[in-house]
């Protein structure tokens, strides 16, 4: 026998002892390969289920546009003692809660052969296109197309709302000053004074499909929608009105009644 197959047998023989030994390992020592179904994982998945729904859900009432959201979920740390569930888990809003894409939490059950329950919490970031300042704008300045943008922007810490249509806010007039590049809200915005107090403004009074015209006198300062109080010039009554348009309102009663 030559001692190049002395060799090979040899190590046969001690890969095979080699190979014995380990499959004698007890089974405390092996590994354990991760499950793909643990309670951890399906909890996961059906929170990020039901948060995408709903914001799904939210984004289609509101039309938002190419907008994305990436989520946190906190899972509690005892769904590492609970079994896996055989059934579909169960999820809803807990009772007496209202939908708040800020800080959503969800009561997860499992009916299946081994029962438990857990409150879950999802943080979403919402990534949308929202209504920006480019430059600095004061306070009492009116609201031009070339004064804002459209930015992408975390909604869920946007305090005050926000608009995703520069047409609802072109016009108006900026009741606080707005910084470059912050997001503008709703309540930072109001619409233009249409009327001045001592304003002559013209009135207009419609009754049984005739329309009536006439000079007054503003006794209040107005904007559009606002109810003032105006005077005829003719007749000095004074009429309650409608701010309609720049110099224009629409009397709430028949010309002569006060």
């Amino acid at each position: 026998m030559s001692i190049l197959t002395l060799r090979r047998k040899n190590i046969f023989r001690l890969g095979g002892i080699l190979w014995l030994w380990l499959a004698a390992l007890p089974p405390a020592l092996a590994v354990k390969p991760m499950t793909s179904n643990s309670a951890r994982k399906q909890v996961y998945q059906r929170a990020v289920e039901a948060a995408s729904s709903d914001i799904n859900r939210v984004a289609q009432q509101k039309n938002w546009r190419n907008f994305h959201s990436k989520l946190n979920v906190f899972i509690p740390a005892e769904v590492s003692s609970f079994r896996p569930c055989s059934r579909p888990l169960s999820v809803a809003l807990p009772q007496g809660d209202r939908l708040d894409l800020a800080r959503l939490r969800y009561d997860i059950r499992c009916e299946g052969n081994s029962s438990w329950e857990l409150a879950v919490t999802v943080k979403p970031d919402i990534y949308l296109p929202v209504v920006v300042a480019k430059n600095t704008l004061e306070r009492g300045s009116n609201v031009r197309a070339e004064d804002i943008e459209l930015k992408k922007r975390n909604i869920t810490s946007s305090r005050g709302g926000y608009l995703i249509d520069p047409d609802e806010a072109i016009g108006l007039t900026v009741k606080k000053r707005i910084r470059d590049m912050q997001v503008i809200a709703p309540s930072q915005l109001d619409s233009p004074l249409l009327v001045d107090r001592g304003q002559k403004v013209l009135m207009i009074a419609e009754q049984d499909g005739v329309e009536a015209r006439m000079m007054g006198e503003a006794l209040k300062k107005g904007r559009k929608g606002d109810m003032i109080k105006v005077r005829n010039l003719s007749s000095k009554i004074v009429v309650s009105a409608v701010v309609d348009q720049a110099g224009v309102v629409r009397m709430l009663y028949a010309p002569g009644q006060s």
